[in-house]
């Protein structure tokens, strides 16, 4: 390091010091003035104002372009902030319509059943854990006029009944449970059965109707509704389609496997059944 402060470029660099310093002196006793481009001086100067005013414009560029990033940024953040509030009126907006939507479709249930007495729309809050039949839980109760044991139904079909019910909400048992039966007939025909769920058709949730006889006359596409065999359902409503029809594991007798009306998958309001004609008079007859 001793070597350096004795070589001839430390002592150049002293001299260039010395004469940039000696300038700046020169120009602040020159009471303002400008130094000079032209002469000995000025050329001196030319390559070190050039070289001085392209370091200056690079860093004003510099700044530049950060400021105007952070503009961007903050754009950007404004952009996605009304964007997303944007999204959020537009699902408000198709939320509100698939509502109206099943309102109209329920006023044409009611329409059709006027011996219905029907809650107001429910709304799916959750499902029960660990429930292989698709049970779920809705925000009505026993203070909004539900019981155990109501028909739950939406306009496409039935769904099910209300299995527990506390004052401000309630569970919903599938027809897509073994543990829940339902009188159902083929629409147009004589021929009926049991209505029930499988734990080999539930994942896809279907049903099926067992009991039938071996010449059944049953065919893909019949449409199954609800018989006045079990007091609990009205009769009439629809359950599902007949997708295919397959002998039972005891060999002696046949069953509809039952594709549901209700898109279950997509499921987001029900409503109850709370009354319907003859209903007193059925329960009676259990």
């Amino acid at each position: 390091m001793g070597g350096f402060f004795r070589s001839n470029k430390f002592r150049i660099i002293l001299c260039i010091i010395a004469l940039l310093i000696g300038m700046m002196l020169y120009a602040v006793t020159q009471d303002g003035y400008t130094l000079p481009t032209t002469g000995v001086i000025g050329k001196l100067l030319n390559p070190i104002r050039s070289f001085s005013n392209s370091i200056s414009t690079k860093v004003e560029d510099t700044i530049h372009i950060y400021t105007r990033n952070q503009q961007y940024q903050e754009e950007n953040a404004q952009l996605r902030q009304q964007i997303a509030e944007l999204e959020n009126d537009l699902a408000d907006y198709h939320r509100t319509q698939q509502e109206l939507e099943e309102l109209e479709a329920f006023m044409d249930v009611k329409i059709d059943h006027e011996d219905y007495d029907l809650s107001d729309p429910c709304t799916i809050i959750g499902y029960v854990e660990n429930d292989p039949f698709h049970s779920f839980y809705i925000d009505k109760g026993s203070q909004d006029g539900l019981s155990v044991y109501d028909p739950v139904v939406t306009s496409q079909g039935l769904v099910g009944i209300i299995s527990e019910i506390s004052e401000t909400f309630a569970t919903v048992k599938t027809i897509c449970s073994p543990t829940l039966s339902v009188g159902g007939e083929i629409s147009g025909s004589s021929e009926s059965g049991i209505v029930e769920g499988d734990v080999t058709l539930a994942a896809d949730y279907q049903c099926h109707m067992i009991f039938l006889d071996k010449d059944t006359k049953i065919k893909n596409g019949d449409l199954v509704l609800t018989s006045n065999s079990v007091g609990i359902f009205p009769s009439g409503y629809l359950i599902g389609t007949v997708q295919t029809i397959q002998p039972m594991d005891n060999g002696l007798s046949y069953c509809a496997v039952i594709e549901p009306a209700v898109d279950f998958e997509n499921l987001t309001t029900v409503m109850a059944i709370t009354d319907f004609a003859g209903k007193e008079q059925q329960h009676g007859e259990e």
